[in-house]
């Protein structure tokens, strides 16, 4: 067992949370409007756009060229929905002022692009989510901006402060993201760069938290640098202490959290790497369950319960795509919803969509019901509310059990300081059945404790002195909670708990 860690209530709130991502220009579409109708707005009378009906597909267009029309107003309309399905905060691609479906190549850190409604918009999306007890997400680049910004503008007409807000080349050339000429890289070696971004009550991040945004998640991480990720978070506390800031990196993030002081949490990348190719044959489950452990002494608790765990996302394929069957998704999803850290569903993977790589992930949202695999979303609703229920599943520390056993299971207990709160979780992927005895180092599921699955799959078993005999049918999988089965006898007495 790990050494018990004190949690503070940032991280356990952080931990609760259940982020379903967005992508605007696709999610839907507000006031009633169609495709045709909101694309003849003059927001889209814009140099090469390509405006396509919300049924045609995504692919054979100009990459980050083509418009369907999605807004913010239609995500507000749709909050009910994601409130039925559990979740309780929302995750915005970039919607700041940008020529791009995308985006992320801004022109105007300052104005929500008039696509997706202006700033009115925003604040009636914030108003509504906050009525549910919501939080919101956005996004945010730091590391470039479009070719088009009034600044690189500037900075190529010879403006000498503005000059330096970007990385020239005596040849005119210049520093741009993966040699994308259309997104020069900011200079955040210049304090005047990241005042305007991060350092002052004015810049881009503090001026939206104050706005009413909760959270914000940074593009490609790993060139803004671990220096800076420090030195705004401590900008940010002072005035937004409970604010989150994620990073994304699409790798291990261990020494991002072993510096100090930065993100609190990553985009978990090394779980989704490891959970499809252990779904995928490319790894078996000694590999699988040396992964979920790695991350715990890399990350660190905080760190990892902070971090998002994402099977697909606006730049993946999606998680059927991937995984080829229903079978193998919904084993993915049970191991997102009850692995430590907080799950993050792309839109749509709930009711089965399918998509391969950038642009085909970026389908509209199908929103006629008679397309839904209707077994996929009552299965993520389940799964989300059987990890809201249990606060081991949320919160809880992580002890991995399968690197003990023979086949190809991955096994591990989540549990929390109280005495008996805990889920143990097994996902079998062998052809076999997992009948074994598992030997189980965890002081609070006393001798003669029941267990029963709380996907209601598995039949129920019994703790039987320190130990669990488990019978998991192949390609089976079982959340197992203790339950109290007397009228007159409890297992866990209230003294005990205290």
């Amino acid at each position: 067992m790990n050494t018990p860690v004190q949690l503070d209530d940032f991280t356990r709130q952080t931990a609760c949370q259940v982020v379903y991502q967005i992508f605007p220009e696709r999610f839907a579409i507000g006031n009633g409007l169609s495709s045709a109708d909101k694309l003849a707005q003059s927001a889209y009378d814009i140099p090469g756009a390509v405006k396509r009906g919300w049924d045609e597909s995504t692919l054979n267009q100009p990459w980050g060229q083509q418009f369907y029309g999605g807004d913010l107003d239609g995500i507000t309309d749709k909050l009910d929905y994601l409130a039925d399905l559990g979740v309780t905060g929302v995750y915005l691609t970039p919607v700041f002022s940008a020529p791009s479906n995308h985006k992320y190549d801004a022109t105007d850190f300052f104005s929500i692009d008039p696509m997706f409604g202006g700033e009115s918009a925003l604040q009636r999306l914030i108003t509504a989510l906050h009525q549910r007890g919501m939080k919101l997400t956005l996004d945010a680049v730091l590391n470039h901006v479009s070719d088009q910004h009034p600044w690189f503008l500037a900075a190529q007409a010879g403006d000498t402060e503005k000059r330096d807000w970007f990385t020239f080349r005596a040849d005119g050339s210049y520093l741009c993201w993966q040699d994308y000429g259309l997104m020069p890289e900011l200079n955040l070696a210049n304090p005047a760069v990241r005042d305007v971004l991060y350092r002052h009550p004015s810049s881009l991040v503090q001026h939206w938290l104050g706005q009413g945004v909760d959270n914000w998640r940074f593009d490609v991480a790993q060139d803004v640098g671990i220096p800076v990720a420090k030195e705004m978070a401590a900008c940010v506390a002072e005035r937004y202490p409970q604010a989150s800031l994620l990073g994304e990196l699409n790798g291990y993030s261990a020494s991002w959290f072993q510096a100090g002081g930065g993100f609190h949490g990553m985009m978990n990348y090394w779980y989704r790497t490891a959970i499809l190719a252990w779904l995928a044959g490319e790894i078996d489950a000694i590999q699988m369950n040396r992964a979920v452990a790695d991350a715990r002494e890399g990350y660190g608790l905080k760190g990892l319960l902070c971090s998002w765990n994402m099977l697909s996302s606006h730049d993946t394929p999606r998680l059927i795509t991937t995984v080829g069957s229903i079978e193998k998704a919904r084993l993915a999803l049970l191991m997102q919803l009850t692995l430590p850290g907080v799950p993050l569903v792309y839109y749509g993977e709930e009711i089965g969509m399918e998509g391969g790589a950038d642009p085909d992930c970026r389908r509209p949202m199908r929103w006629d019901e008679r397309e839904w695999n209707q077994a996929q979303r009552a299965w993520v609703k389940q799964l989300i509310s059987i990890r809201q229920a249990n606060p081991a599943l949320q919160y809880g520390d992580v002890t991995v059990l399968g690197d003990r056993l023979p086949g190809n299971a991955l096994v591990f207990l989540r549990h929390t300081e109280v005495p008996g709160q805990a889920a143990l979780v097994i996902v079998n992927l062998s052809d076999q059945p997992l009948k074994t005895r598992l030997l189980l180092p965890y002081s609070h599921w006393y001798d003669g404790v029941p267990l029963r699955d709380a996907t209601g799959q598995t039949a129920n078993t019994r703790v039987q002195a320190a130990s669990v005999q488990l019978d998991i049918a192949p390609h089976g999988s079982a959340i197992y909670e203790a339950f109290e089965p007397y009228s007159n006898y409890t297992f866990f007495k209230p003294r005990n708990c205290a």
